[in-house]
């Protein structure tokens, strides 16, 4: 009977040390390019409104478009043993390093905006932006002359939405009608230094035509051009939508802005992450649309 009670004691002492162990706290990481620009953080936005309630827990870091400094914190994610994480790369050509790291670890991923050109990831979601870069260059198309000059200003190199901005709009404005293709890294005071560099080097033209990767680089351009004198006539397209951008195209200072719908790009990658989590199958590639804003 001792033996028994001494066995029954102990069955109830390891029960309550069950009891008492703490549940694994649940965390999905979101490691973005950078929050200087408000478009990732509406990509957040839409991230916690869909995980509000659900028990998981986000952390966002974001990198200030610094590929090295992004690598460091998928280190720290992958050491904090997220469960998944939401990545927005600096540099889709050397970020799938870190997701085979995440991976190995056991962390699944989840591609979001910008692809990554090689590591596994359980899905990518993201606007067509190839078919973004095609809405603004057959707006632009429309209004060119060959009196024109014509600027595109890149987003960062390596980033798969800037390439793929680039080659929808130079496959449907003329590649061979652009005076110069050059990076201003998604910034608007690079965006307007590059444009009056450009300007400089074309002898101040008075007609120019714009089409920049994102609205912080076209609003830049804005600036270079609404002060060069020489200018009479400039057209000018974004990409984002974002509330400067808008209000810049209904005040007449941009043409138009390619709208993505960053809230519901967080919201889908949200959404997909709980699916997989939950071990449901989720689609590899999970697009949302894009429309063009133009002044009301």
């Amino acid at each position: 009977m001792k033996k028994i009670s001494v066995l029954l004691i102990s069955l109830i002492m390891v029960l309550g040390l069950v009891a008492c162990t703490p549940a694994k706290k649940k965390v999905i990481g979101f490691a973005s390019s950078t929050f200087t620009n408000p478009f990732f953080n509406d990509i957040q936005t839409g991230i916690e409104g869909v995980l509000e309630g659900t028990g998981y827990t986000l952390v966002a870091l974001g990198a200030d478009n610094d590929a090295s400094k992004q690598a460091g914190q998928i280190e720290d994610l992958i050491a904090q043993k997220v469960d998944l994480i939401l990545l927005n790369p600096v540099d889709s050509t050397t970020v799938g390093t870190m997701i085979d790291k995440a991976n190995a670890a056991g962390i699944p991923v989840i591609t979001v905006d910008r692809s990554a050109a090689t590591g596994e990831v359980v899905a990518h979601v993201a606007s067509d932006n190839v078919a973004g870069g095609k809405m603004a260059g057959d707006f632009l198309k429309a209004l060119f002359t060959t009196e024109f000059k014509v600027l595109e200003l890149l987003g960062q190199p390596g980033a798969s939405a800037a390439t793929d901005r680039s080659a929808g709009f130079q496959s449907s404005f003329g590649a061979d009608k652009i005076n110069q293709s050059i990076t201003a890294n998604w910034s608007r005071a690079e965006g307007q230094s590059v444009t009056e560099a450009f300007l400089a080097a074309q002898g101040n033209p008075a007609k120019v035509i714009v089409f920049a990767a994102n609205d912080e680089m076209a609003l830049g351009a804005v600036q270079a051009l609404k002060a060069n004198t020489a200018v009479t006539e400039y057209h000018i397209v974004g990409f984002d939508a974002i509330t400067d951008a808008v209000n810049a195209v209904n005040a007449g200072e941009m043409d138009a802005t390619v709208a993505q719908q960053p809230v519901e790009i967080g919201a889908v990658a949200a959404q997909a992450a709980l699916d997989y989590l939950s071990g449901k199958t989720v689609a590899k590639s999970q697009p949302v649309d894009l429309s063009l804003v133009v002044k009301k």
